[in-house]
């Protein structure tokens, strides 16, 4: 188990990196070179040398040792898998050719040509039997190449002459091959998916990998469509995560990768994205009023809307009879409005809405969109000509409002009171028939209501009046009544007297003049007895009416209305003229017989 998970992590672990100094993998024997091991986490120690496949014990934890044997070293630190090996070289030749341990592309290449423990002159270097330089000088001499690329790879050997005693020799060094290391390989690009849904992400990632020597190159990524689109300009992350893909981003993709410092650019392959595209479905619309109701003058708003279907959408409103669209709108979004900015009476109908992605139509069920009127002023009229009538006559009343949705309430008003209501399910005036009285005389209208608005018509005045023949028979009644009256006193006062009379023990007929002496009163005339009393009181009021009064007393008892003394009765006869009253009156005699009547008559 131990063993795996050594493995696992020596696979996932950058390699170390051997370094030398001086730099070169060819040497003189004699001389000496110094390697030093480089991990990727300093604060870990211990660092392992194999040498020809074996590992020198003396040099656990070193981290550089010093050696002047030709062969092949490795290192690996504790955080890092085993190096790539060097190749020293030792050599016995009197010239050899230098070259570095490792080169990449993009890098300066130095070469050095050295002759042993003497000067040399008349360089020339070689790349694959082609002279490339000559120098003339007499000494050691290095040449640099810079920016070198792959194709700089190959068998390099220099010559010169070496000085011997003033006498040159003319040598040539060993060929040495010489391999430009690619500094990252060409990026391959890998997406999620090659047939993304609409609608949903996508990453693109540009991958490739830098050598352990060179881990510290910049490298920055671009992304690529068809037609060299530019997906996302030059980034250090090397995956573009697009949010939300369209079939309209369907295409071919790659990208290029490029070391900052270096210049090198490189591309990746090509990969084909077919994005797919739901069909619409669940379509919806809505209205604004809820319901289709809408007042005239008032906004609709038409919704539509769908609950799945990618891609741009091209929404469109219809009405039911007009082929004609009422307008149209297309954006990446499920649902659109379109608005009517202000409706009227010829708005009303079904409407109805579509949408397309390029890939599916559909349309929505209808919907019933009525526009309600208000009611207008009504208008209002009298049948009376004049705007006069008389008692008992039968007036019409015409109310109309010429616009506004059914049913319309009407109602009639006389001064602030409603006469009656009706209701009116059709554009005919309505009507209301009323029998005239004094008391239906003054101001009238009448109010439209559709639940929607309400409205007062004019006001208009109507007088009501009294005939002149009704007026006359009115007189000749109260006439009539009146003597009729008189005539019912005269006969029933004298019955009422002489019962009264005969109730008293006196004579039937008593004397006129026959009075007792106000000393004889044995109780005062306005006293309260609780003795029987017996009296009759007739009262009549009507135009041109005849009031009369009868009034009994027992001996010794008056009383409260009118002052009797003794026996004495006194009676009062009146009589009123229509809207006049005749008044005569005359006040009773004081000192008369008990047994005397007195009777007054005002006409």
């Amino acid at each position: 188990m131990q063993l795996w998970a050594l493995l696992l992590i020596l696979a996932i672990a950058k390699k170390a990196v051997v370094h030398l100094n001086p730099p070169w993998i060819t040497i003189f024997k004699g001389e000496k070179v110094t390697l030093t091991c480089h991990g990727f986490n300093s604060s870990k120690l211990g660092t392992t040398w194999w040498y020809e496949n074996q590992q020198l014990q003396d040099s656990w934890s070193t981290n550089s040792i010093e050696t002047n044997q030709a062969g092949e070293y490795r290192c690996q630190t504790q955080d890092s898998a085993l190096s790539d090996p060097v190749n020293l070289v030792v050599s016995s030749d009197s010239l050899i050719l230098q070259t570095p341990y490792s080169v990449f592309e993009g890098d300066t290449l130095t070469l050095r040509c050295r002759g042993k423990h003497k000067k040399i002159k008349d360089v020339a270097y070689y790349k694959d039997e082609k002279k490339l330089y000559y120098f003339l000088e007499n000494s050691d001499l290095s040449i640099s190449i810079p920016q070198v690329g792959l194709s700089y790879s190959g068998n390099y050997h220099c010559t010169g002459d070496l000085i011997y005693i003033l006498v040159p020799w003319g040598k040539m060094s060993r060929k040495v091959q010489l391999q430009v290391q690619e500094l990252f390989p060409s990026p391959e690009l890998k997406i999620t998916t090659s047939q993304p849904t609409e609608g949903t992400p996508v990453t693109l990632s540009c991958d490739t990998q830098l050598p352990p020597q060179r881990s510290d190159t910049k490298l920055h990524f671009s992304f690529f469509r068809d037609d060299g689109v530019i997906v996302s300009g030059w980034k250090e992350s090397q995956e573009l995560q697009i949010p939300v893909v369209w079939r309209e981003d369907s295409g071919s993709y790659w990208c290029e990768a490029k070391a900052v410092t270096q210049n090198i650019q490189k591309q990746s392959n090509h990969v084909k994205i077919s994005v797919k595209r739901i069909p619409i479905s669940g379509i919806l619309m809505e209205t604004q009023p809820s319901g289709g109701q809408v007042t005239e003058g008032e906004k609709l708003v038409l919704i539509c809307s769908v609950a799945q279907g990618t891609g741009n959408i091209t929404f469109s409103w219809h009405r039911e009879g007009i082929k004609a669209s009422l307008g149209e709108k297309t954006r990446c979004s499920l649902k659109e409005k379109f608005v009517l900015s202000a409706v009227n009476e010829t708005d009303a109908g079904k409407y109805y809405c579509t949408a397309n992605n390029g890939i599916s139509t559909t349309s929505s069920l209808r919907v019933n969109v009525t526009v309600e009127i208000p009611v207008s002023q009504p208008l209002f009229n009298i049948s009376a000509l004049g705007a006069q009538a008389a008692v008992g006559d039968v007036v019409a009343f015409h109310c109309q409002a010429l616009r506004g949705s059914f049913p319309i309430q009407y109602q009639l008003y006389h001064e602030k009171e409603i006469l009656e209501n009706k209701m009116a399910s059709s554009g005919v005036a309505v009507s209301f028939n009323l029998t005239m009285t004094t008391r239906h005389s003054g101001k009238y209208f009448c109010r439209a209501n559709n639940s929607f608005s309400c409205q007062f018509s004019e006001i208009l005045t109507l007088s009501i009046s009294v005939p002149i023949r009704s007026q006359k028979n009115m007189a000749t009644v109260g006439i009539t009544v009146s003597l009729i009256s008189i005539f019912i006193f005269i006969i029933v006062a004298p019955v009422f007297y002489f019962k009264l009379r005969r109730k008293s023990g006196r004579s039937s007929v008593p004397s006129p003049y026959r009075a007792s002496p106000i000393s004889n009163l044995q109780e005062p005339v306005y006293s309260n007895s609780s003795a029987q009393m017996e009296s009759i009181y007739v009262n009549s009021v009507i135009k041109d009416t005849v009031y009369s009064e009868l009034w009994s007393t027992e001996q010794g008892k008056a009383s409260k209305l009118n002052p009797v003394v003794g026996d004495v009765v006194y009676s009062e006869i009146s009589s009123k003229e229509h809207g006049k009253e005749a008044n005569n009156a005359k006040n009773p005699p004081e000192d008369k017989d008990s047994s005397a009547v007195y009777a007054q008559v005002k006409k």
